[in-house]
C-alpha cells in the first residue's frame, strides 16, 4: 500500500494531498512512468472531485519533492533519476530545431521558413506561441519578417527565395493563357466568382491577381462589365 504523503490518514488528506497522494500512487504502481505526461488539470479535478486550486497545490507538493517536472504551456511529467531540468516545451524545441538549422546550412540567409501553418502542424503550438517564438528569432537577428510574404532566414535588406503567394500563382497563369492565345484581345477573362472556384481562393485573392495583371498592361477592367485580356506588343 502507498504511503500517504507527509503522514496523515488517506481519511483526513486535505484535496490538494489527496490528489498528491494519488498521483504518487499511480507512480508507484508504474501506471505513470518517467516521462510520462501527467493528465491535464480539468482531468485530475475530474477524478478526484476537487477544484483547480487543490490540484495545483497537489502537483506543487510533488514538485517540491522533486518527483514531476512541469514545463509552462505544455504539462507536468513525471521527473527521471536525476532530472535536473524539466523536458523541453515544444516551443523550445521550435527553436532549437530552427537554430541548428541555421547554425549547420540547413536553411540559408534568403531562405523562406515553413509557414505560420506549418509551423502549427509541426509543433502542435497555437499560433500566438508560434509568432512569440519567431519574434525571440527576429530579435536576435537570425530571421526577418516581409509581413505578409513570410519570414526568411537574415537581416533585412538581403535577396530572398520564396514560394509565389496565391495571388502571385494566378496572375502568372492567366498571364500564361494570355500569351499563349487562350484569352485572344478583347475576349473577357471568367468572372471572379469563377476564378476563385477554379483556383480555389478567395474573391480577395483573385482580386489581387487581377490587379497585377493590370500593372503588368496584360488586362484591363471596364466597371460593371468584366475583365478583358489587352493586344500585346
Amino acid at each position: 500500500m502507498t504511503a500517504p504523503l507527509d503522514g496523515p490518514e488517506v481519511q483526513t488528506l486535505t484535496p490538494g494531498e489527496r490528489v498528491a497522494a494519488g498521483v504518487l500512487a499511480d507512480i508507484e504502481a508504474g501506471r505513470l512512468k518517467h516521462g510520462d505526461q501527467l493528465p491535464a488539470e480539468p482531468d485530475l479535478q475530474a477524478a478526484y472531485g476537487v477544484g483547480r486550486a487543490a490540484v495545483r497545490s497537489g502537483l506543487d507538493r510533488l514538485r517540491q519533492r522533486g518527483l514531476i517536472v512541469t514545463v509552462h504551456g505544455s504539462g507536468s511529467f513525471v521527473a527521471r533519476p536525476g532530472q535536473q531540468q524539466p523536458p523541453m516545451s515544444l516551443t523550445d524545441r521550435m527553436l532549437q530545431d530552427i537554430r541548428d538549422g541555421i547554425a549547420e546550412g540547413r536553411w540559408n540567409e534568403g531562405d523562406q521558413l515553413p509557414k505560420e501553418p506549418e509551423l502549427m502542424a509541426m509543433y502542435n503550438l497555437s499560433s500566438p506561441a508560434i509568432r512569440a517564438a519567431l519574434r525571440e528569432l527576429r530579435e536576435e537577428g537570425l530571421i526577418h519578417s516581409r509581413g505578409r510574404l513570410g519570414r526568411f532566414v537574415g537581416p533585412e535588406g538581403i535577396a530572398v527565395r520564396r514560394e509565389p503567394t496565391k495571388g502571385e500563382a494566378i496572375s502568372g497563369e492567366i498571364a500564361s493563357r494570355i500569351r499563349q492565345g487562350r484569352y485572344r484581345p478583347g475576349e473577357a477573362l471568367p468572372g471572379e466568382t469563377a476564378l476563385a472556384e477554379e483556383f480555389g481562393v478567395t474573391r480577395k485573392v483573385v482580386r489581387a491577381a487581377l490587379e497585377r495583371l493590370r500593372d503588368q498592361g496584360l488586362v484591363n477592367t471596364v466597371p460593371n462589365k468584366g475583365t478583358f485580356a489587352r493586344k500585346q506588343d
